[in-house]
């Protein structure tokens, strides 16, 4: 399996602002550190080490860190600076740092970079994540109008070691506070770390420290036991899901680890051979055994043995009694993961080639739901490729099995690929997949990247509010509907996978045999830019 392409994930620091040339970034450097020894900040430091520091600062984050500033805000870098290593220097716990920014007399308009339709400025003009508690079942809030008294707007710093799915848990964790979020940048560090700024209102005092602590408090009731009761927690777990995978064991000593493929944020991919068998070896990395991570991968080998499809990926077995190695041992993908194929390709694709594709997904995940698992992270990326376009669905780090009751809880998942009813922390089950199959058939139509002008929170909010990705004109009409019910707001609208079969099938069928008997083999879908 080849190394996926970057795809634009939440966590990654997206920013919705113009680029800047490296010559401008280095220009608001020198402005930032000349202002700031104006400003009397450096210190007991001389200037040549002040600089050498602020450039330290600037190199491990991502060049729209400097996109995202501006001259004014010179000792907001200090700030950022400051939280980072208190973070690195106290254990990798969470810092945060809170301050009063404004009153806000009338509420703000989001404004996104470049947007294609006035549509996007619509929708954006009133995007905040709903309060936890103040919503009912019809999705109505009952906050007071923001319109009935001026808002305090606040700035929240936060950092942490880079984890997956970070930005989901923090979203989740202001609104549980009742913050409405205005604005968000995000940023990972080179050396693990993210430095994620929210500017929020909802908290009615300009005092923050009251502010902290509730985040705090919060963040620790969300987090449940202290860790070494956690952890005591997950080394029970661990050997419960042993002793259900001891069948598929496989010993150590008989697997040939060859080059890395790719690395994840608690594991790493490696292409490798078991019994003259060409494999993918996964194994997590020591820093997260007898972790909540080690019970989340064995819990997604689980899943992988229980079902047996021509379009899941195989598995072979574990390595999980190993003192010093735990790994997933699965069938190796040569072609590589969807994503990197569709946003490769310099032409359109065959329409009868994303109907092959889509009905392979369409399989696959109807098999998935067969044995009650909801994948909850369908997307491009993780649908891998074989030879002759064959296609598989990997990826079970956050699958699980639906509840009794049907539906499940928690904001889990992709923000592009997301379904509302995810993202407004709504009871949710397998239809939440379908929504995202209706994200991964537009890509393969547009060869785009989801909202691809809009950073991930942006888009999940947009979602929330009834945005959508445009259809271009000239789609079959069937494919073009077929989207449409799947991504419907409404899940008991959206269909099953095995309708979703039927569909895909009466369009082949069609194109394949159209009106006057003659046979289409080479029907393309128009590549169209979204307006």
């Amino acid at each position: 399996m080849a190394p996926p392409s970057a795809a634009p994930i939440e966590g990654t620091g997206e920013s919705s602002s113009p680029p800047r040339s490296s010559a401008a970034h280095d220009e608001l450097r020198r402005k930032i550190y000349e202002r700031l020894v104006q400003a009397g900040k450096q210190g007991d430091s001389d200037d040549a080490s002040f600089r050498d520091m602020l450039d330290a600062h600037f190199d491990k984050l991502p060049p729209r860190y400097l996109t995202d500033l501006s001259e004014s805000k010179a000792e907001d870098v200090l700030l950022h600076r400051e939280v980072l290593d208190e973070c690195a220097h106290n254990g990798n716990q969470p810092v945060f740092r809170a301050r009063f920014l404004k009153h806000m007399a009338v509420q703000p308009e989001w404004v996104v970079t470049s947007p294609d339709s006035e549509t996007y400025q619509r929708l954006l003009e009133d995007l905040t994540l709903e309060r936890i508690h103040g919503t009912d079942t019809t999705g109505s809030t009952s906050s007071p109008s923001r319109d009935s008294e001026p808002a305090l707007l606040h700035e929240i710093i936060f950092s942490s070691l880079d984890k997956p799915k970070l930005l989901s848990r923090l979203t989740a964790l202001l609104s549980e506070v009742g913050l409405n979020i205005q604005e968000a940048h995000v940023y990972s560090t080179t050396d693990g770390f993210c430095l994620d700024v929210f500017v929020v209102d909802g908290w009615k005092t300009q005092e923050t420290e009251a502010l902290i602590a509730t985040i705090e408090d919060t963040l620790m009731r969300k987090n449940g036991a202290p860790p070494n009761s956690a952890n005591a927690s997950s080394s029970e777990k661990i050997l419960e899901l042993q002793q259900q995978l001891v069948d598929c064991e496989i010993d150590w000593s008989v697997l040939a680890v060859g080059e890395k493929i790719t690395s994840g944020s608690s594991a790493d991919l490696y292409r490798g051979t078991h019994s003259g068998l060409d494999v993918c070896i996964k194994i997590l990395r020591s820093a997260h055994h007898n972790s909540p991570s080690e019970v989340e991968f064995l819990q997604q080998a689980l899943m992988l043995r229980r079902v047996k499809h021509e379009n899941i990926l195989t598995f072979y077995g574990a390595c999980t009694k190993h003192r010093k190695y735990c790994a997933i041992v699965t069938e190796y993908m040569p072609g590589g993961d969807l994503y990197e194929f569709v946003h490769k390709q310099n032409d359109v694709l065959e329409l009868l080639l994303i109907l092959r594709i889509a009905m392979s997904i369409s399989k696959g995940m109807e098999c998935l739901h067969q044995h009650n698992i909801i994948h909850r992270d369908l997307k491009t990326a993780n649908i891998l490729m074989g030879d002759n376009h064959v296609v598989k669905i990997a990826d079970f780090g956050v699958a699980r099995v639906g509840s009794q009751e049907g539906q499940m809880t928690a904001e889990t998942g992709t923000y592009r690929w997301m379904a509302p009813e995810i993202i407004n922390h709504k009871p949710y089950d397998h239809k939440a997949d379908v929504f995202s199959f209706a994200i991964v058939l537009w890509e393969l139509i547009t060869l785009k990247v989801p909202y691809d002008n809009m950073t991930p929170l942006q888009a999940a909010l947009g979602v929330r509010q009834g945005l959508r990705l445009e259809i271009p004109a000239d789609v079959h009409p069937g494919l073009s509907k077929l989207i449409e019910q799947c991504w419907d707001e409404d899940p008991g609208i959206r269909p099953v996978f095995a309708e979703i079969i039927v569909q895909l099938e009466d369009i082949l069928q069609e194109i394949q045999v159209p009106k006057g008997g003659h046979r289409r083999s080479r029907a393309k879908m128009q590549k169209k830019s979204p307006r």
